[in-house]
C-alpha cells in the first residue's frame, strides 16, 4: 500500500482524470507492479478527500461528470451547505 504521494494527483500526469468522471476523482496506475505477490494494481485519489471506499462508490464517482456524487446525494436530501459564491444567478434582461 501506497502510503506517501511525491508529486500532487492534481497537476502530475501520471494522474489520470476520466472526462466521464467526477472532476475530482485520479487514478494512477502501476504499470510494473507486483501483482502476484498482492500488490495493487492502482490507486486511486479524491482531490475532496472522500475517495470512493466500495466498488458502487467508485461506479458512482465515474459516471458522476460535473461534481462530487456526495454533494449531488446530500443537496437532494436537503443537507447540502452550499457557498453563496456557488450559485451562478441569470443577469436581468
Amino acid at each position: 500500500m501506497i502510503s506517501s504521494l511525491r508529486e500532487h494527483p492534481r497537476d502530475s500526469i501520471n494522474w489520470r482524470r476520466y472526462r466521464s468522471g467526477c472532476p475530482n476523482y485520479r487514478v494512477r496506475w502501476f504499470l510494473e507492479g507486483d501483482y502476484k505477490e498482492g500488490g495493487p494494481i492502482y490507486q486511486v485519489y479524491c482531490l475532496m478527500n472522500t475517495p470512493p471506499e466500495t466498488v458502487d462508490e467508485q461506479e458512482k464517482c465515474l459516471a458522476s461528470r460535473t461534481e462530487c456524487w456526495r454533494i449531488a446525494e446530500a443537496r437532494k436530501a436537503g443537507q447540502a451547505n452550499i457557498p453563496v459564491e456557488s450559485i451562478r444567478r441569470r443577469k436581468p434582461a
